[in-house]
């Protein structure tokens, strides 16, 4: 391979490497607000009751969505907004699933704690996208099962148990 060849190369794996970085960076930012709304989730479901705190925090979440999506159409133009009928199914399951998100957060940092609540969530989340990955069905290019994302899966699961509150 000659010089050109070489720098063009180094040059693709700086970019991805920033790619994944800033992937990293967001996810991590992402993980911060869970924690922060699942906190706060389970703070307003101990005096409202969960299944309140569940709808009424996806309602509100809805109206600011409403904002946004109304500015978007002034903005944008209607166009921005058409959507594949089978798409709209989805992000109604989507949509209904945050309620059951919201409520069950707001349940389970209650009764286990926010670290043991939050640790065990991102098991079930790891679990799932584990498979999703290894089907391919969230769009990427299928990642197969192996042994060392198992480990990673028990190395989560021994965090949670070391994570939860002794009795004294």
């Amino acid at each position: 391979m000659d010089q050109d060849g070489i720098k063009m190369q180094s040059k693709r794996r700086n970019i991805l490497t920033n790619i994944v970085l800033m992937g990293v960076l967001a996810a991590l930012a992402t993980g911060i607000a869970i924690g922060t709304q699942s906190t706060l989730s389970s703070r307003i479901g101990s005096v409202i009751g969960n299944f309140k705190t569940g709808v009424l925090m996806n309602a509100i979440g809805g109206l600011i969505a409403t904002l946004i999506f109304i500015t978007l159409l002034v903005v944008k133009g209607k166009g921005f907004w058409q959507t594949p009928g089978t798409t709209m199914v989805l992000l109604i399951i989507a949509g209904a699933l945050g309620i059951v998100i919201v409520t069950g957060v707001s349940f389970s940092m209650q009764k286990a704690g926010v670290a043991v609540g939050m640790a065990t969530l991102i098991l079930g989340e790891m679990i799932l996208s584990i498979i999703v990955d290894a089907k391919g069905w969230a769009g990427a290019p299928p990642i197969p099962i192996t042994w060392t994302r198992i480990v990673g899966i028990l190395v989560i699961a021994a965090g949670i148990y070391l994570l939860l509150p002794k009795k004294a």
